[in-house]
């Protein structure tokens, strides 16, 4: 293992002269999907076109496609200014645009079949890895909005898509003026925000938070512009198909309106076992309530001391085999063959994010490793999205993933792998210091799940409300934003985080509206899934890897029912997760006394 953070690898995906490599593999592919679309025109013969070779075609194009995506994600993650990304980005929309006009076009021709010729094709061997997505398209076919859902679609590419690229481009371009002593100097966006919440010295925090926040107020009115857009073009078609925002969230995230409405119920329930914690947190400051930002931040008493990137990776290994020797196995094969990037260049922000490349069999992962326990958690993190994405690399499919792939067990699989690092680390610890420090930092995490993530949900339910009257200005978003943090934290803190609604990339991605709520169900999930796993010890790994390869493939009530027996719609199972969180507070509690 490396001594210190590692690089990945991005030239081995594309071998050769990147330019060249990929644009001569995006151009065969272009071609080979216009051929494969005249034939669709042109062809009036169902079963020429619904064969096992052109379903495995369409199953290799949406690999590719994914490949080139996530290609384009990782290099401009590390050369912002590369030459191909604005080539490379508009060619990769341009195909996904195909690919579902394709599938459309599948999809019309399924619907025209009557059921006796539909039940021969499913009949097929061949057919038989597909079934569930030609039932699903040839359902979707029959439905009197699709024609209006296509022409979406390919309007998003240059409408509701470019919204989103013009707040990461504003965002981007954001300064904030720091003035010190001897002069000024500019940070971006992304840097300010990394100091502001990670800083050791507290002056430097709250000064850079100020200053943000004072940025954000000045340009808050473009943001909210784009905000407004976004949200426009979701409700005219959601109006215009006759359908519900929210339900299209859950819909696409496989879950219930029942067990989001159970989960969110219990939290409510919990808030008074919760609140303390703030309350002690204040107390051990000096304070009478914190802030978010205070709260956000470490005081110099919970500093940890310094991990360097080989003992964060030993954590991490010991965890994962703890529960599962293949996992183990897996992480140290991931970081010692080229699939992580953990040097903290400057222009990374302090997330991190995995990309798959489920034709190459691997995936790729970037953070910022800063040497602290953070560092560890978002590496562990990145590791669990890339293990669920190792369990899908056998598994044929029509559809983009992202077009497929639910956010709730996306994040349960990458939270799980974190809650097993962390819960490790602190059993493993001997000095009540350094535990409680530990336990401290584990319930800030859980407090952002459960209070933090909350109020993003209740926001982005009321903005939409809202909306449907007509744009609303920045101070009225605002006033929105800090309304629902109020109620998400029992109004436990004296100031809350002002322009959130600014800060967070998820409320303007526009594959998917209201990107919160799946994060704090794969923390409650995961909480409870670890609870399982300690009872059932190596068994529990073997159920977990084949509840992940069947992502998307029903329900995530079904799947939590058929490998874990959990029912998810019922309040017991979120009771428990969160009864675990506050026996958290409790040990906290009791190490804060001694």
């Amino acid at each position: 293992m490396a001594d210190g953070p590692t690089r990945w690898d991005l030239h081995s995906l594309y071998p050769g002269e990147i330019e060249v490599t990929l644009s001569k593999e995006l151009k065969e592919l272009e071609v080979a999907l216009t051929c494969l679309s005249d034939r669709f025109q042109t062809s009036s013969a169902d079963f020429d076109l619904i064969n096992e070779d052109q379903l495995l075609f369409l199953s290799q194009s949406v690999r590719q496609i994914e490949k080139a995506d996530s290609f384009y994600y990782c290099l401009s993650a590390e050369t912002p200014g590369h030459p191909i990304l604005t080539s490379l980005q508009s060619r990769v929309s341009s195909l996904k645009v195909r690919i579902r006009t394709l599938l459309s076009d599948l999809g019309h021709r399924l619907a025209s079949m009557s059921d006796d010729q539909f039940e021969q094709l499913i009949h097929q061997p061949a057919i038989r890895p597909f079934i569930s997505e030609i039932s699903a398209l040839r359902e979707t076919r029959n439905s009197p909005y699709r024609v209006l859902e296509d022409f979406a679609a390919e309007l998003a590419v240059d409408g509701l898509k470019a919204w989103e690229d013009l707040y990461i481009q504003l965002r981007n371009k954001l300064e904030v003026t720091v003035h010190d002593e001897a002069n000024q100097k500019k940070l971006s966006f992304g840097e300010a925000n990394r100091i502001a919440l990670n800083d050791p010295d507290p002056y430097q925090r709250e000064r850079l938070f100020k200053s943000l926040t004072q940025t954000l107020e000045r340009d808050s009115g473009l943001f909210a512009s784009v905000l407004n857009h976004i949200a426009g073009f979701r409700l005219t078609l959601c109006g215009s198909a006759k359908k519900d925002l929210l339900e299209e969230s859950l819909k696409s995230n496989r879950i219930a309106r029942s067990t989001l409405d159970a989960m969110w119920k219990a939290i409510d329930g919990y808030l008074p076992q919760l609140i303390p914690y703030l309350g002690l947190k204040a107390s051990e400051s000096g304070e009478s309530q914190l802030s978010w930002h205070q709260l956000m931040t470490l005081s110099p008493d919970d500093h940890q001391e310094s991990i360097p990137f080989p003992s964060g990776v030993e954590w991490i290994i010991q965890a994962l085999n703890d529960l599962s020797p293949d996992m183990g196995d897996f992480a140290q094969y991931a970081l010692a063959n080229g699939w992580v990037d953990a040097v903290p260049f400057k222009h990374k922000p302090s997330n991190g994010f995995c990309a798959p490349f489920i034709s190459d069999k691997e995936s790729r992962i970037s953070l910022r490793y800063d040497n602290n326990m953070e560092s560890v958690r978002i590496l562990a993190h990145e590791l669990g999205h890339a293990w669920h994405y190792r369990q899908l690399e056998d598994r044929l499919s029509l559809f983009l993933l992202e077009d497929q792939f639910p956010m709730t067990i996306a994040e349960t699989s990458s939270i799980f792998f974190e809650l097993a690092l962390v819960d490790t680390v602190i059993r493993e610890s001997k000095d009540r210091k350094t535990k409680k420090s530990l336990l401290n930092w584990k319930m800030q995490r859980s407090i952002n799940y459960l209070m933090a993530v909350r109020g993003a949900y209740l926001f982005e339910t009321r903005f939409y409300e809202k909306r449907k009257s007509g744009p609303l200005s920045a101070s009225q978003i605002e006033e929105l934003s800090m309304e629902a943090q109020k109620e998400a934290f029992g109004g436990s803190l004296s100031q809350y985080q002002p322009f959130q609604w600014i800060k967070a990339i998820q409320f303007y991605r526009t594959d998917v509206p209201f990107y919160n709520y799946p994060y704090t169900f794969g923390y409650l999930f995961s909480v409870g899934l670890l609870e399982t796993a300690k009872k059932e010890g190596k068994q529990f790994a073997q159920k977990f890897t084949y509840f992940l390869k069947e992502s998307g493939t029903k329900p995530i009530e079904e799947l939590a029912d058929d490998h874990f027996h959990i029912k998810l719609s019922r309040p017991d199972f979120w009771h428990q997760s969160i009864n675990r969180i506050v026996k958290d507070i409790e040990q906290y509690t009791i190490l804060s006394k001694k």
